[in-house]
């Protein structure tokens, strides 16, 4: 009888020291204008070779952790983002979907460009290089 009084107790104090983490991290203020969602999903791009329509091209699909910008990128000789802008649109905070970019110049067929998300200070979500995925052809 009284093990069993003893594992209970234990039990009983072990549940309570393993809720106060969590119970802690719910108490964290999250970032001002962000969801808890987005304060922990990282920024993400799916987007397709493709011809554009008319001046504009589609993303397929866009994550932000915060408002910002979905800007499509030149690449130079070796295939990496320059700082050549083709486009840009400004998009909230959370998940996007089919996302037209109107071009200001269309790049000729064949010609790689990168989609990239920039937070509200025009600096890249991404701290070293853009994701490979993140590339596409104009077709």
């Amino acid at each position: 009888m009284l093990g069993k009084k003893i594992s209970g107790g234990l039990a009983v104090t072990a549940l309570a020291l393993f809720s106060l983490p969590i119970a802690a991290y719910a108490l964290v203020d999250n970032p001002e204008g962000a969801s808890s969602q987005a304060a922990q999903t990282a920024a993400s791009v799916i987007v397709f070779n493709q011809k554009p329509k008319g001046n504009q091209v589609t993303v397929t699909y866009a994550f932000m952790p915060s408002a910002g910008q979905l800007v499509i990128h030149g690449a130079g000789k070796n295939r990496k983002p320059d700082e050549a802008i083709f486009g840009s649109v400004a998009l909230e905070a959370g998940d996007h979907r089919d996302i037209g970019v109107k071009l200001e110049k269309t790049p000729a067929p064949g010609t790689a460009v990168w989609a990239s998300l920039m937070n509200s200070e025009k600096k890249s979500f991404w701290s070293a290089e853009l994701p490979l995925q993140n590339e596409f052809v104009i077709e």
